[in-house]
Order: structure tokens, then C-alpha cells, then sequence
């Protein structure tokens, strides 16, 4: 039901926690509620465009740390003391005032940190939906998510720690925005968007 990421060892290196995330992308299994060996996980290593699929037992898909460097083990592993998988569920946004905000990037790989590839910058195109035309908006970009509201209104998120503002006159129910600023392959950024208060807004009756 939600996009899931997962940290990963991979043989030539030597993180403790986990040397990679990628996403998972899909699951066969053959019960919904009962873990099966099995049980087949597609995801992508984000290095080829192509999706892989592992078998979820301990053989084949889990490791320690010290077993990656003493053992011959090839492709990726999960760690299997500590689970670092994650499911996206949304934006954490209490007072539901932000609209939907789809983020975009120019590249669909990243460098290989195992033959350390230098960070690469990214163009960003950001797609938000839900407008009301002649409607003044605002889209904020954070570098963090420490900086980046969840709660409160608009004005709440006008006046937090932001990076960059923008702001645009809806004249359409989507608007498209080419970032000006680059995002870099090893960083983050967040972006929320809200009806800019304060303004004679257009009323939909």
C-alpha cells in the first residue's frame, strides 16, 4: 500500500548500520499474513534501470556485517539484526493545509558510493495539484526535514525555516516549476505548498 525503502550491505564495503537504501517495489507471497521464506521482493539498486527480484530467506537475502567480509557473498544483503525498512505513508501534515506536492528528478540512478562516484546535481521539477485558479500560492523548499512544519496553517509554514520561497497565481488546477537550484544526489529536500494568506482569493461558489 506505500512505498517502501530499505538499507542494504553491499560485499565491498563496510558500514555497520547499512551501506545503501533502495526501494522495494513489489512482493510475491503466497500468504498475506505469514512470513514464507518464499516470498519473492522486487526492488531496484538503484545503479541499473532494471528491477531485481530476491528470495526473502536468510540464505539468500539476509547477513551480518561480519558475515559480508567472511563470507563469499555476492549482490546485496539486508542486515539481519536491525530492520532499517521504512514505508512512506505521506507528508506529516496535522491541520491538512498543504497541498499535493509530486517531486521529480533529471537523473534516475545515483553514484556508486562502493567505487566512492562523486555526488551528482540534480534538476528538480516539482508538480502541484489541487489549485483553485486565480488562487496565490506559496511553495517552500527545506533542506531538512528538522526545518519543515507539521502542523499548524499557512502561516505557520510561511514563517518556518525555509530555504528557498516561490510564489505563483494558479492558472490552472496543476502548476509545474522548474527548480532553479540544483539537489544534490547525497542530500534531500522537502517541499510543501500553501494558499498564500492574507489575499482576496477567489471564491469557488
Amino acid at each position: 500500500k506505500h512505498p517502501v525503502m530499505f538499507g542494504i550491505f553491499l560485499p565491498d564495503d563496510d558500514c555497520d548500520d547499512y551501506d545503501h537504501i533502495i526501494p522495494a517495489v513489489g512482493i510475491r507471497y503466497r500468504y498475506s499474513d505469514v512470513y514464507d521464506p518464499d516470498d519473492k521482493l522486487t526492488f531496484y539498486d538503484l545503479y541499473s534501470p532494471r528491477a531485481f527480484e530476491r528470495c526473502l530467506s536468510e540464505e539468500t537475502m539476509a547477513s551480518t556485517r561480519a558475515d559480508m567480509s567472511t563470507i563469499n557473498i555476492r549482490g546485496e544483503r539486508i542486515p539481519l539484526i536491525t530492520d532499517y525498512g521504512i514505508a512512506i505513508t505521506g507528508v506529516r501534515d496535522k491541520d491538512r493545509v498543504t497541498l499535493l506536492v509530486h517531486l521529480a528528478v533529471s537523473a534516475r540512478d545515483e553514484p556508486d558510493p562502493v567505487i566512492n562516484e562523486k555526488s551528482r546535481e540534480m534538476d528538480g521539477i516539482v508538480t502541484v495539484s489541487n489549485l483553485t485558479i486565480g488562487n496565490t500560492y506559496v511553495l517552500l523548499r527545506y533542506a531538512s526535514y528538522k526545518f519543515t512544519p507539521i502542523e499548524g496553517d499557512a502561516n505557520n509554514f510561511i514563517n518556518s525555516f525555509f530555504d528557498v520561497k516561490h510564489e505563483f497565481i494558479a492558472d490552472n488546477s496543476t502548476y509545474i516549476y522548474k527548480d532553479p537550484k540544483k539537489i544534490p544526489s547525497k542530500g534531500s529536500v522537502y517541499y510543501r505548498c500553501v494558499l498564500k494568506p492574507d489575499v482576496d482569493q477567489n471564491s469557488s461558489e
